[in-house]
């Protein structure tokens, strides 16, 4: 049996379908003899408790997250998503240099400095290469954040002075129009899901904000299995190049080839989306955890007394409501029970039911 620390915020329980799927996870790990336990920032200390953690926080190197991430791996459990995955995931300068070097498709893509701004041939010379519009990237982006399109001088320079605020490079990248993004989900270096994220009407990404009311487009879920071959290769490729965690691959289909947009570490998985054509993707994930958790030498005891006092880790400082997102979950998940429904395909899901 392994003991699993999922490390959590309190608005990963906010959202129905988040909540569900955390609950999809323990209900995968219980079924396997497994101990799945949620835990907050008050819960950093004990992570040497667990065999593996995994992080469905939001990752930054600035986040939490990154912390536990860091602590777990310096401990030698299991950890997903692993700090390498973060730090390279969360900047996309260094995600894509790591694309190109192992010639992974991608739009046409260059960096540039600071200075280039105020270069306007340089920019006329971007436009030229990679055509219009063009779409800028600061280095740290999710969700669509900080990422634009321009298609003149004055909004190329208007743009990336914003984004040059908080980054010494920039991504110009060619834009790809297209109604739908795929999603390949993929865990050490094998494929867990396939979907298309189709953009909302009227926006060419996946998330439109109007009127400060955000609208995300509709997740379409695939059975892996007839997944285009071309795309798994690629999406694997794309994967392999950062590591053998667990990804979300964004990929633009155009005439028949296949071109990464980003690898997201630390992927959205929804009950209802991303795990409606594979619903095992559950179960496929905890393995992952516990086969790989199980290691965890006895040596590392060593350092559970020592956690507060001179390895210098004190202990989070947390408000009264992170308390009662715990135990809000708790309460959840204890009233919560599970059946196993077929799909189309033969194949059980684990649905909550409250």
């Amino acid at each position: 049996m392994a003991k699993i620390g999922c490390f959590i915020e309190q608005y990963n329980i906010r959202d129905n379908d988040e909540l569900s799927a955390l609950s999809n996870f323990r209900w995968a790990a219980i079924d396997k003899g497994h101990d799945f336990q949620f835990i907050f920032r008050a819960d950093i200390s004990r992570i040497t408790d667990f065999d593996a953690i995994f992080i469905r926080a939001s990752t930054d190197p600035q986040n939490a997250s990154y912390l536990v991430s860091r602590l777990a791996a310096d401990y030698g459990l299991t950890v997903i998503d692993d700090p390498r995955s973060i730090a390279i995931c969360c900047n996309k300068i260094h995600m894509y240099r790591l694309l190109m070097k192992q010639n992974v498709p991608i739009p046409d893509t260059t960096m540039i400095n600071k200075d280039e701004v105020e270069d306007i041939g340089r920019i006329k010379e971007l436009f030229e290469t990679h055509g219009k519009p063009l779409v800028l990237k600061a280095p740290a982006t999710s969700f669509s954040k900080h990422v634009e399109k321009v298609e003149t001088v004055a909004q190329f320079r208007r743009i990336a002075k914003r984004f040059f605020r908080r980054a010494d490079q920039i991504v110009v990248q060619r834009f790809m129009k297209s109604d739908f993004d795929w999603r390949v989900g993929i865990l050490g270096g094998k494929v867990l899901y396939v979907c298309k994220y189709h953009m909302p009407e009227g926006s060419w990404k996946i998330k439109k904000v109007v009127d400060n009311k955000i609208t995300w487009g509709k997740v379409e879920a695939i059975e892996r299995s007839t997944a285009n071959k071309e795309l798994i290769r690629v999406a694997l490729q794309a994967g392999n190049a950062i590591g053998k965690g667990l990804y979300g691959i964004d990929i633009k289909e155009r005439d028949g080839k296949y071109y990464v947009i980003e690898v997201n570490d630390n992927p959205s998985i929804d009950a209802h989306n991303e795990d409606a054509a594979n619903p095992e993707i559950y179960s496929e994930i905890i393995d992952f955890l516990a086969n790989k958790g199980v290691y965890k030498q006895k040596t590392l005891d060593v350092f559970k007394n020592g956690i507060n006092g001179r390895n210098g880790l004190e202990k989070t400082n947390t408000k009264t409501n992170t308390n009662n997102a715990v135990g809000q979950i708790k309460h959840n998940l204890e009233k919560s029970d599970y059946t196993e429904r077929k799909n189309k395909h033969g194949k059980g899901v684990i649905k909550i039911h409250n």
